[in-house]
Formats: C-alpha cells, structure tokens, sequence
C-alpha cells in the first residue's frame, strides 16, 4: 500500500462524474450467462441490510444518485463505471450493459479505492 499522500493525490484525481450510460436494471447483478449473482453478493456484502431486495435497492441508489464532493469516479477502457464515496466508504461498479456489478463498504476503504484506480482506470500522466 502506498503513503497516504499518495492514496489522496491519486484519488483527487477522479471527482465524481454521473453514470451516463444507458442505465440497465434488468442487468443488476448478473454474470455473462445472465445468470443471477444478487444472492451471493447479498451473503457477501449484505451485512445490514434486511433482504437482498434491500441491498440491490440500495446499491442501485448509490451508483444512480448525482456524485457529491466526496464522490469519485471513473470509466474503466472497457466501458465499466467505478465509483467510491469517500465520506461513507460505499463502493460500487455499474457494467458496460448499465447494470449493477457490486455494491459494498470495502473494510480497507481508500486504499481499495486506490487499488482499483491502479488496476482499472484509465492511466493519467504520471500519477501511477
């Protein structure tokens, strides 16, 4: 993991941005066969939330709402939208058919966020 100087300068690079693609509920939470996934993201991330019904309501909401200061954001080569809260630690992925990928508080926080950054986002001048 890299200096917290670095995490903040990586992640001030990516204010949040809207989901502007074409927004896909039918796609929420299923993999390339189109096959469900909610159930095991649900026992997965789920932790506080009442059904799986409640979590995907929720996970739809945070990647659907408008981006707050706190909010960042990117659009991976592959069409793929990120995006973290850093006030609430929420982390969600919306895929390139508009649906719901994952939706979790990731226990390391920013420095998850920053390993995505370095894994998916497009490359920056020289911050990486």
């Amino acid at each position: 993991m890299g200096a917290p100087g670095r995490e903040a300068r990586l992640a001030g690079e990516y204010a949040g941005k809207p989901y502007d693609g074409a927004r896909n509920p039918q796609a929420d939470f299923r993999d390339k066969k189109g096959d469900s996934t909610l159930p095991n993201h649900f026992l997965r991330h789920g932790a506080g939330f009442a059904s799986e019904a409640e979590y995907r309501s929720a996970a739809a909401c945070f990647l659907e709402k408008p981006p707050t200061p706190t909010t960042q954001t990117f659009l991976s080569d592959k069409d793929t939208y990120f995006r973290y809260d850093t006030a609430t630690n929420e982390f969600g992925v919306m895929n390139k058919y508009g649906g719901v990928s994952t939706y979790y508080k990731p226990p390391r926080g920013i420095a998850y966020w920053v390993e995505q950054i370095t894994k998916y986002a497009p490359k920056k001048g020289e911050l990486l």
